[in-house]
């Protein structure tokens, strides 16, 4: 492995440490009615753990705005569906979104990061299962986007048990050659 790979894993390592990365995929925003006005958008989605069994699942929605005013504000408009009233009702999960501020710099002009809560009361609550199923279809009735390439990380627990693994198939193949 080269220095440039072994730096990039390494910042991809203390990110996904730092946020608790689960998953993370692409997505179109619609502007408006015609599919040719969209922005693309990044979506990072993340598990923290209050208790071993609550928490919240943060769903982070990056979208480039190149520093353009009009498509901020449609965009902010778009999110600010998650505070309309008429929308909420008791099928809805235990949800907050939180309004980004106004940017301070140029550099922060340049992108529209807006972040949505969901409280989970159960580990199955947070599964991937009911990311894909439930979450994901949530937030497409709420703005009009579409999700594509949904990618997994992996979790420590996966990790260890690839480990785990590695290490049984090792003691297996010298087992049966002495």
């Amino acid at each position: 492995m080269n220095k440039s790979t072994a730096g990039i894993e390494a910042q991809l390592e203390e990110l996904r440490g730092a946020e608790n990365f689960i998953g993370f995929c692409a997505f179109d925003l619609f502007l408006e009615d015609d599919e040719s006005k969209r922005k693309d958008g990044v979506l990072k989605i993340s598990r923290h753990n209050l208790t071993p069994e609550t928490g919240f699942l943060k769903f982070t929605f990056i979208v480039d705005v190149y520093g353009d005013k009009l498509i901020r504000k449609q965009v902010l408009e778009l999110f600010a569906r998650f505070h309309d009233t008429e929308l909420k009702s008791e099928t809805d999960p235990d949800f907050m979104y939180i309004k980004p501020p106004e940017p301070a710099s140029q550099k922060d002009r340049a992108w529209f990061i807006g972040e949505v809560f969901f409280h989970f009361d159960s580990v199955k609550g947070s599964s991937k299962e009911n990311v894909v199923r439930f979450f994901l279809p949530f937030l497409t009735l709420r703005l009009p986007l579409e999700f594509s390439d949904l990618q997994w990380w992996e979790t420590e627990e996966e990790v260890t048990e690839h480990k785990k693994s590695a290490i049984q198939a090792i003691t297996d193949f010298i087992k049966g050659k002495f």
